[in-house]
């Protein structure tokens, strides 16, 4: 794969930009928008070759939101979708072209830039939440659900991913990272994501990847980090203590599903609707909510079963074709590594979407982006590699 540009300012491009995921959305959406701009003016031949079957699932995805947005119940809402969702698309298409024209140690690079920057954003909500800036862990740009959401997706591909064995004091900094992450979480109160979690470190156990002295560390140093923590900010952890049974609103968001379910079921009322369209706004204790707290069913009542249906197949195709990848034995080390970080960071994400939510977010959407370019260049080397 060939590209017009220097391929270390196009590295250090995309590392400004995954650095850049919960620190500010202007940065990220900056570097991201030049990359795009990069990729427009690449060469259509060039953008050709790095089509895949993920670009294919993308862009039928992205044909029917357009087709829900020309045929919403309430179009003047639904257009905003065009330029909100429109850093999505150029991130995904721009991403998976130039991951494929980077070499391995260039690639390298922008992962562990990926999981070093969620370690430091971990690190930022843990100060804000030990100075009582916050009732729960998050970051300056981001709410809780979003911060803990993209932290569970980092702590996937961290699992997977041993720092190099040339780092020194690696023994240390690897159970570390980790922790901090894991603690960041935690104090971010989202239950979902704290199961997530903790099913990540279990999965990481089954495939060996923590050995019982990291687990030990990675266990203590966690559980230290949050007895200081919630020492310093009880406020939030003593309401839920309080009231242990309380769905955030979920159950009546259910309620109100059911209730509109067969209204319009092929194509939707039109994206961003949910303000216009749920039933019981009166009964809601939280007036500021502004979705269905998760994916599937938002996709559905914005896009319909066609929505749907492309929606999950942009989410199959990635778990299914690394899984493939992931079958064959012979694979670099370093490229198995993160292939399967790829496919539990992915599952975490998919799984948060249960009760929250990425593709209508500006930044978890690019996260997700992110995760599938990365596949999507591990794929197209290892074609390369078979077919020279």
């Amino acid at each position: 794969m060939t590209t017009r540009f220097n391929r270390n300012f196009i590295t250090y491009l995309i590392i400004a930009g995954v650095s850049s995921f919960l620190l500010s959305l202007f940065l990220l959406q900056l570097f991201l928008g030049i990359l795009s701009i990069c990729w427009l003016l690449e060469s259509f031949e060039n953008k050709k070759k790095a089509l895949d079957i993920f670009t294919y699932f993308i862009l039928v995805f992205g044909l029917i939101r357009i087709l829900s947005i020309i045929f919403s119940q309430y179009p003047s809402v639904s257009v905003q979708s065009f330029y909100k969702d429109a850093l999505f698309y150029f991130s995904f298409f721009s991403l998976t072209f130039y991951l494929k024209a980077l070499d391995k140690s260039k690639v390298e690079k922008i992962s562990y830039s990926f999981i070093i920057s969620a370690v430091f954003i971990a690190v930022i909500g843990l100060v804000l939440f030990n100075l009582s800036l916050v009732d729960r862990a998050a970051s300056f740009s981001s709410g809780y659900a979003t911060f803990s959401s993209y932290l569970i997706t980092a702590l996937g591909v961290h699992l997977f991913m041993p720092y190099k064995i040339k780092v020194k004091h690696n023994w240390l900094l690897w159970p570390l990272g980790i922790s901090l992450i894991l603690a960041a979480v935690i104090t971010s109160l989202g239950r979902t994501n704290i199961i997530i979690a903790v099913l990540l470190i279990t999965a990481s156990l089954f495939f060996k990847r923590i050995n019982i002295l990291p687990l030990v560390s990675i266990i203590i140093l966690t559980t230290l980090l949050c007895l200081f923590s919630f020492h310093n900010n009880n406020i939030e952890a003593s309401r839920r203590v309080e009231d242990p049974t309380a769905l955030s609103d979920r159950n009546i968001l259910m309620e109100g599903a059911k209730a509109i379910a067969l209204e319009h079921p092929i194509i939707g009322f039109g994206p961003r609707t949910f303000k216009n369209i749920f039933p019981f706004h009166d009964r809601i204790s939280d007036k500021l909510i502004g979705s269905w707290h998760n994916d599937f069913i938002q996709i559905y009542f914005e896009s319909g079963a066609a929505g749907l249906l492309s929606f999950l197949s942009i989410i199959i195709a990635p778990l299914y074709f690394n899984y493939k990848y992931l079958k064959d034995k012979t694979q670099d080390l370093f490229y198995n590594n993160l292939a399967r970080g790829i496919l539990f960071g992915i599952i975490a994400l998919v799984l948060s979407a249960v009760t929250a939510g990425f593709i209508d977010s500006p930044v978890l959407s690019i996260v997700f982006a992110f995760l599938i370019s990365l596949l999507s260049s591990l794929i197209y080397h290892k074609n390369h590699l078979a077919s020279s």
